[in-house]
């Protein structure tokens, strides 16, 4: 059994624009990397292996990836799980998959009820939500996780908290809190760590995205 977080945890989120990875050793960030925004999920495993080997680091030395499973960007969160699995096959490792709402979620310490708001880019305007009870900074979701509009969304007195696009012009009469600025990698770690205390693990062979809807293509009108 895993224990004592004295493990190699490659942390992996291309849920959003930004792409982000992470390796904390022995409960130390060993490297930290948040690529340009240009830059798409489709080159993460080339500057993945790129910062391993700049930092001389193995990625076979790996023990444990935990991955940002969604709900977000549909080519991204395949991107991300294709080499979360792979590399998991590769080094025989542990994975573990973290809700993306819950990362987005567990960004605020301060004790409230939180909304957590991923917007879905879907021409229907909506957003992947869940709510949250912060206690003690301890993060509890207080709800399922859902996809509404925001005019669907209870929102009176919670926090509300958006990873990206905050100037939407719907919300330009909320106070929402943009936490698209910061690095995800904190909150994931800290709960990574948690369910690896709880021995809650995912098998990588039938490990898919949580993409919370269907994939649709815009077509030409």
């Amino acid at each position: 059994m895993l224990s004592n977080f004295k493990l190699n945890i490659l942390l992996i989120n291309c849920s959003s624009k930004i792409i982000e990875f992470a390796l904390s050793e022995n409960s130390k960030i060993s490297i930290n990397k948040k690529l340009d925004s240009v830059i798409n999920a489709d080159s993460l495993i080339y500057e993945l292996l790129t910062e391993f080997d700049n930092s001389n680091k193995s990625i076979k030395n790996v023990d444990v990836v935990s991955l940002s499973n969604g709900p977000g960007s549909f080519t991204g969160l395949r991107i991300g799980s294709a080499i979360a699995k792979g590399i998991c096959f590769a080094n025989k490792c542990k994975l573990v998959e973290i809700n993306t709402l819950d990362i987005v979620a567990n960004q605020y310490k301060d004790d409230a009820d939180v909304i957590a708001m991923i917007f879905s880019k879907s021409r229907t305007e909506e957003f992947y939500f869940a709510e949250y009870k912060v206690d003690n900074g301890k993060l509890q979701r207080t709800s399922g996780y859902g996809v509404r509009k925001i005019e669907d969304i209870n929102i009176n007195d919670k926090i509300i908290l958006i990873n990206e696009n905050n100037t939407l012009p719907f919300l330009k009469d909320l106070d929402v809190i943009d936490v698209s600025g910061l690095s995800d990698i904190q909150s994931q770690i800290e709960l990574t760590m948690d369910y690896i205390k709880r021995n809650v693990f995912s098998d990588y062979r039938t490990s898919e995205p949580f993409y919370m809807k269907d994939f649709i293509p815009l077509t030409k009108m």
